[in-house]
């Protein structure tokens, strides 16, 4: 009913002396029958990187 899902995170860091910048894009896509539910995957990997990113700058 749900498809296949997929979904891909694309991260750049940047960084010069003490400053560091932190890119990501996620992408997503899906073959579901009734409804399609790829915001889901993205988001997660955003929440999983934010979090790890959160960690680091203390």
């Amino acid at each position: 009913m749900i498809g296949s899902n997929r979904v891909s995170l694309s991260v750049t860091l940047v960084g010069r002396g003490d400053s560091l910048f932190l890119s990501a894009i996620t992408s997503g896509g899906s073959q579901a029958v009734f409804f399609k539910i790829n915001t889901l995957g993205e988001q997660s990997f955003l929440g999983k990187l934010q979090s790890l990113a959160e960690s680091y700058t203390g």
